[in-house]
């Protein structure tokens, strides 16, 4: 039994250790990245541990509600002349006593200063709960981007192979031309020409695909970009979409949703009670407390039983009294202190007020660029899409009558390099459009998603 629990347990062992690899090899989709992304950012986390500060702060100013209660004792050797406190008396003898106390008090009122204080730590904990989100929101914005650089990188790398394949076809047909006498050995030389240039460009831009993984490794923290891999999703038809909603529709919406907008008006509304909890202290506090006390000695003598050793517990049960008060302090002057806290809450104040409106400026320009970008770069995209085609067809054109020795390796030459800046320039055009488009989705509160 035991040789056939052993034998389930290393094949379960061997299984993982089989698969695990197999799962590191599985390509990332952008919502694959940006979860893990937010789970392991190190940002993110420290965000995470201000909110936990700001969560005890607020606990805090709870409990300061509460009464406090302090105890305190003390045990002496007295050496010479002291008082007897039993008798009130000098005494001029070594002994040993001590003395025992418990004193508890509440604040009833001072201003509010206490409830105001709650009021602003709970603000402030909230503030940083969206400053969290606010943390996640910038990583995804990142991880989108940089996502999108590798697809961009990867499409560029595809468009240059494909171009150098066709220039290699090419020499290949030029060479057998030239064995025929159709064609100068000069057009072979020039066109082995443009597949070195063009190998150093598909190198370059290979080298750029690798900088773009590497920069999205970094963010998701992983140790090594080896074995990873990302998706690459279909991308729709962007020809025909339009967006319906204006930028100020948009900036409604997201006034709603974003966190940093959230944040700055916790922070006005924490602002505000800091301000009250200020004004608090020009009001006069009232207290209640409570006080218990007592004290021996072992010279002490009990006057009922003068005869008789007196137990240090009896004596403190004895010598024991309590008290019940209350108390009223009044500020008149402490050197303008609370004038200037006073004065500060006001500055911080009108600082929030301040800040809230820069995020809102901030939100709205944004969203306008984003729209303005994403417009243009679908009008780019079309314009360069229809060049890009009329540049393949012209080039196609050049080639055959090349082929023929109607055109010189320069027209051929010229033809291809404008029919590759085309196709790189859709490309462009086409993330660049892809990439404002997800910001605007992401300021309407939608998952970015490819």
């Amino acid at each position: 039994m035991k040789m056939k629990l052993y034998k389930i347990i290393l094949a379960t062992a061997i299984t993982l250790l089989i698969l695990n690899p197999l799962k590191a090899q599985e390509a990332w989709s952008l919502r694959d990245c940006i979860k893990y992304a937010i789970d392991h950012n190190i940002t993110v986390k420290r965000q995470e541990l201000s909110a936990e500060i700001a969560e005890k702060n607020y606990f805090q100013s709870k409990m300061e509600l509460l009464p406090n209660i302090n105890a305190s004792g003390n045990h002496y050797y007295n050496s010479g002349k002291a008082i007897n406190y039993d008798t009130y008396t000098y005494e001029n003898q070594d002994f040993q006593g001590g003395s025992l106390s418990l004193t508890s008090e509440m604040e009833i009122f001072k201003g509010l200063t206490k409830y105001n204080n709650i009021k602003s730590n709970h603000f402030t904990f909230l503030a940083q709960l969206q400053n969290t989100e606010k943390a996640k929101n910038d990583i995804t914005l990142n991880i989108t981007t940089a996502y999108l650089q590798i697809l961009l990188n990867k499409e560029l790398v595809d468009n240059a192979d494909e171009q150098l394949q066709v220039t290699l076809e090419q020499i290949d047909k030029t060479k057998k031309l030239v064995e025929i006498g159709n064609a100068a050995k000069g057009d072979l030389l020039q066109i082995e020409a443009q597949a070195a240039a063009e190998k150093a460009e598909l190198t370059n831009k290979r080298n750029n695909l690798e900088i773009a993984y590497l920069d999205l490794t970094q963010l998701l923290n992983l140790e090594s970009v080896d074995g990873f891999k990302i998706e690459f999703p279909k991308i729709p038809d962007i020809t025909q979409e339009t967006d319906k909603n204006s930028a100020a529709d948009i900036y409604n919406n997201a006034l709603e949703i974003l966190p940093e907008i959230k944040s700055a008006e916790y922070q006005v509304k924490s602002s505000e009670k800091d301000l009250n909890a200020s004004y608090g202290g020009l009001s006069p506090s009232i207290y209640i407390g409570y006080q218990y006390q007592s004290r021996y000695n072992e010279i002490a003598q009990n006057i009922n039983d003068p005869t008789n050793n007196y137990p240090y517990i009896d004596q403190i049960n004895d010598n024991a009294s309590q008290a019940i008060y209350m108390a009223i302090r009044i500020p008149i002057f402490n050197r303008w202190r609370t004038k200037t806290s006073i004065d500060q809450a006001k500055i911080n104040l009108a600082d929030s007020k301040l800040n809230l409106d820069l995020q809102k400026q901030n939100i709205y320009k944004n969203i306008q660029q984003a729209q303005a970008q994403a417009s243009a770069a679908q009008d780019r995209y079309k314009a360069n899409l229809e060049s890009a085609q009329s540049m393949e067809e012209a080039f196609r054109y050049t080639e055959q009558k090349y082929e023929v020795g109607m055109v010189d390796i320069i027209e051929y030459k010229t033809a291809k390099n404008e029919y590759n800046l085309a196709k790189s320039n859709v490309s462009q055009a086409k993330y660049e459009y892809i990439f404002r488009k997800k910001i605007l989705e992401f300021y309407k509160g939608e998952q970015i998603e490819l």
